[in-house]
Formats: structure tokens, C-alpha cells, sequence
């Protein structure tokens, strides 16, 4: 019996380490310059925050730099809207030491950290660097890789789902006057929509990761079938030669 309710815990812990959260986790603490900050505040007053953990190194560099472009990308189209947190993996290394390290590879912060408060481990599996993007839809975790699979363009793409005022598919969003239903869905998702030009549609998952890519040359009506993915949470992105919007949908099959 107890050798059967060891297995059970055993089985319970491993599936608790392989399903990462889908929200973020909050915390309230002071930055390296002494400034305090609550995260859920933060996310709640439109801002969204990218925040990458480092050993600090070399190699955790190009990857931190690519979420540290990701968030200047949007410096001049969202002023003060998106902020990027270094933190220290372990909270094991001085301020002074985390923050020389990125100023020796030019890596541009808005708050550096070293606390164990902000703690990688929420996310899933620890990286070597982690970078995760937050965002104010139910403090939504929009993308969350580890090292060599972090991308600038993934970061970026995380971003302006995060930056999307609308926060479902019943909503018309932007002159696109994008509309999709059913929501929550079982696998069609039937979409109207306004443009005289072709249209690509992205479904995008909680990662920040394409999933299904589908183009037309219709001008009002498309279906995409989604039936093919798993259950859960997307994002799906209507793009244009001009012009792109979002709209979050709920997948039930």
C-alpha cells in the first residue's frame, strides 16, 4: 500500500513539473535601484512586462539581447508600455555584478533585479536564460522559452498579443472589424471581417508559438478549422499588407 502511494505522489509531481501555469504569479519587491514594484499593478495599469532570468554569461547574452530588442522595437509605437526586467536566476549575484553584466553586452533594462521573490521556477522548467512576456488579459502569460529557443520576432509577436485591448472573440477590433464565433469553440471558428486586400490569419497558442498559418483573398467571410489542436486558450491574428489585429478565443474539444 504504501509502496503504491509513493508511485501515485510520484506520478502527481512529475505531471505538476510538466504542466507550466498559464498565468503569472505576483510578487511585490524592490529593484536593484531600491524601487518597489508589484507586478499585478503594473500589469493591470496597461504595462507589459518581459522578464528574463540569466546566470549571468556569455551565452545567456544573445538570448537576453534578443528580449531586450523585442521590447525597444516598441519604444516609439507604445511609450512606456512595455518594460524589460533582468533578474538573476538564483538571486545569487550582486546587483552591481548583474548590472555591469548587461551593460557590458548592451543589453537595455527597465528594472534590474536579484531577488528570489521573482522566481523562474513559476514558469516551468528553469533556463539558462528564461524569458517569459506578461500581460494585463487575467495577468496572462503570453510566451515563456528557455534558452536557444527564445527569438526576438517570438518576443515581439508575444508583445502585441499582450498589447491587444480586446479580450474576445465577440468584439470588433480596429476598421478590420474582425469578428470570429463560436466562443468558446469545439473547432470551427467562423470569422467576419472588412478588407480589400488579402488577408493572412495566425493562431497563435499561450506560448507565443504559430500554430496554424491560413491566407485568403476573400474580403468578408473565412472559416479555419482548429479542431486538430488541443484544448486551451489562442490568439488569433488577422494580418493585412497595412494592418494587424487580435482576438483571444477558447478552444473545448
Amino acid at each position: 500500500m504504501k509502496k503504491t502511494l509513493l508511485i501515485f505522489l510520484t506520478i502527481l509531481t512529475s505531471l505538476g513539473f510538466a504542466y507550466a501555469q498559464t498565468t503569472a504569479t505576483d510578487f511585490t519587491t524592490n529593484d536593484c535601484n531600491g524601487t518597489s514594484h508589484t507586478l499585478f499593478d503594473e500589469l493591470d495599469n496597461e504595462k507589459v512586462i518581459v522578464v528574463t532570468w540569466v546566470m549571468p554569461c556569455t551565452p545567456c547574452a544573445t538570448y537576453a539581447g534578443y528580449a531586450a530588442d523585442a521590447v525597444q522595437a516598441f519604444a516609439t509605437s507604445h511609450p512606456g508600455r512595455v518594460k524589460h526586467y533582468l533578474a538573476d536566476d538564483y538571486a545569487n549575484s550582486t546587483c552591481s555584478y548583474l548590472s555591469g553584466w548587461a551593460s557590458n553586452y548592451n543589453i537595455s533594462t527597465d528594472a534590474v533585479f536579484s531577488d528570489g521573490l521573482l522566481d523562474m521556477n513559476d514558469y516551468g522548467t528553469a533556463g539558462m536564460p528564461k524569458v517569459v512576456v506578461l500581460g494585463k488579459n487575467s495577468h496572462t502569460i503570453y510566451y515563456n522559452k528557455n534558452d536557444n529557443k527564445i527569438t526576438q520576432i517570438g518576443v515581439e509577436d508575444a508583445i502585441t498579443l499582450a498589447l491587444t485591448s480586446a479580450t474576445g472573440l465577440n468584439e470588433y477590433t480596429s476598421d478590420l472589424q474582425l469578428k470570429a464565433y463560436p466562443n468558446p469553440t469545439t473547432g470551427l471558428v467562423n470569422i467576419k471581417y472588412t478588407s480589400q486586400s488579402p488577408v493572412q490569419f495566425e493562431v497563435i497558442n499561450m506560448l507565443g508559438e504559430k500554430v496554424l498559418i491560413q491566407n485568403t483573398n476573400n474580403t468578408q467571410n473565412f472559416t479555419i478549422d482548429v479542431s486538430s489542436l488541443t484544448k486551451g486558450i489562442y490568439f488569433l491574428r488577422m494580418s493585412t499588407d497595412a494592418k494587424t489585429t487580435s482576438l483571444k478565443f477558447t478552444l473545448n474539444n
